[in-house]
This record gives C-alpha cells, sequence and structure tokens, in this order.
C-alpha cells in the first residue's frame, strides 16, 4: 500500500465524523458513537485514530489545508493586473463555503480549545493566515487603485472580514430552513464582501 494515500476507511472515520459533529456537535458524540455510524468495530476505529481528540485535530489540519490552499490562490489572484473586488469576492465566497463545511469547529470553538490543545493552535493558525491573506490582498488591491484605504483601514477590515467567515458559519445554522446551504453562504459571502465594498473607488459591487 502506498503510505502517502490515505487509508480507505481513515477518509470514511473522518468524512463521518465531519458529518456527524457539524449535525449533532463534537462534545456529544464520542469516537465509539462514530464507530456505530460506520458499523465499524471500535477497535477498528482505534486502529486508524487514538480516540476523538485524534480524529477532531485531523479534522481541523484538513479544514487548514483546504483554507491554505484558497489563500494561496486568492494571493496571486488579487495581484494579477485585472484584479478587482469581483476577483476578492469569488476567494472569499470559498472560505466562507470551506467555514460551513466545517461549522462544528466555529460553533464550538471554545469548549473545544478548553479541552484540545491542538484543535485550538489549528483555529488560531487558521484565523491568523486568514488575516494576514486578506491584509495582503486588500493592500494589492489598493495599490492597483480598486479601493481606497490606508494600512489601518485595511488592517480592520481584514479582521472584520475574517471574523466575518467564522460568524456566517453560525449564523447560517441560526436561519434555518431559508433556503439552500450554499444560497446561504453566498449571501454571507456578499455581506463579508460589503466591508471592503464600501472603500470602492468605483461602483464595484459582489457578484
Amino acid at each position: 500500500m502506498d503510505p502517502s494515500r490515505p487509508h480507505p476507511t481513515r477518509t470514511r472515520i473522518l468524512q463521518t465524523a465531519l458529518a456527524l459533529f457539524n449535525a449533532e456537535g463534537a462534545g456529544a458524540l464520542s469516537a465509539v458513537d462514530i464507530a456505530a455510524a460506520l458499523e465499524i468495530s471500535p477497535g477498528h476505529l482505534y486502529y486508524h485514530f487514538r480516540g476523538k481528540p485524534e480524529i477532531l485535530a485531523a479534522l481541523a489540519d484538513a479544514y487548514q489545508h483546504e483554507v491554505d490552499l484558497v489563500l494561496h490562490a486568492a494571493e496571486g489572484a488579487c495581484r494579477g493586473a485585472g484584479a478587482s473586488l469581483e476577483t476578492l469576492w469569488t476567494h472569499v465566497h470559498i472560505l466562507a463555503e470551506e467555514a460551513w463545511d466545517a461549522r462544528f469547529l466555529y460553533r464550538e470553538a471554545g469548549a473545544l480549545a478548553l479541552r484540545y490543545p491542538p484543535v485550538a493552535a489549528a483555529i488560531r493558525r487558521i484565523a491568523a493566515a486568514e488575516r494576514e491573506a486578506l491584509r495582503g490582498m486588500l493592500g494589492d488591491l489598493a495599490a492597483a487603485g480598486v479601493i481606497a484605504a490606508g494600512p489601518e483601514i485595511i488592517d480592520g477590515l481584514s479582521r472584520l472580514m475574517t471574523t466575518g467567515i467564522g460568524f456566517h458559519a453560525i449564523e447560517l445554522e441560526l436561519e434555518g430552513d431559508s433556503g439552500p446551504p450554499r444560497d446561504r453562504v453566498a449571501r454571507a459571502a456578499a455581506q463579508i464582501m460589503l466591508l471592503p465594498a464600501g472603500f470602492a473607488r468605483s461602483v464595484q459591487k459582489p457578484a
């Protein structure tokens, strides 16, 4: 077996755990509950993960990996000659989707951070990476004349937008049945983009 390729059972465990944590909350479930949902023995699960803490850490790391990929692509796109607020909106939308897919981390961030230090560290790294990347992208847009904002405004916008990405992951659940999740994510991304749109040099609206 290729050691670089994830084991299928390990992948199934993480996918099932993510779905269960998003639906029922991580605090309410145990590794045994995850095994039962998969119809495998607890011993089979423990062969791949030494309990719920390792599963949580793996999910947080996977989320961070996805965010890093999005941010890398976004930073390159916002440095291009044709970069615009729409360019930034596209990637903010993807970040909002990723946050929704890992929403249990935001919903239970405080409790998880207290009990599972590796998860807390991952959440901090994700937030810091988003802030820094958004600060850089907004700076590039300002340098290109797309927005009119100095360093202090850009710093504030990057912090508010990062907070908004996490906040909307929770708010979307509170909205209940107000439309398909992906439509609600799109609306959330548009709301986040109202922040930098207020500093546009010309009329540019989120899609």
